[in-house]
């Protein structure tokens, strides 16, 4: 896949705001974040770093089987989320890992 830059009008950098902030691309990954560069392709507005979504649900299958159970004809959605708040309280790092 070939290099793109991109000029970005502002930019969210490690120190703040900056004008005209060139990014530059390879294989779809970041290479270099810098500015000016001649030739890129102008983009209004600002960017922004991304934000990885790093949540898990991996304590489910520890918890399989605690929640899957006949109860009370009161049984709910809140219900499960006490068994799985008392559950994940006794959760360690050591232990999700």
């Amino acid at each position: 896949m070939a290099a793109s830059t991109f000029l970005f009008e502002h930019a969210y950098l490690p120190e703040g705001w900056q004008r005209n902030v060139a990014v530059r691309l390879q294989d779809g990954m970041i290479t270099s974040v810098g500015g000016p560069a001649e030739g890129a392709i102008r983009v209004k507005g600002a960017a922004l770093p991304g934000l990885p979504n790093l949540h898990s649900h991996t304590f489910q299958r520890g918890m399989a089987g605690l929640a899957e159970r006949r109860g009370p004809s009161g049984d709910s959605f809140w219900t499960w989320r006490e068994v799985m708040y008392r559950f994940l309280d006794k959760l360690t790092p050591d232990a999700v890992e």
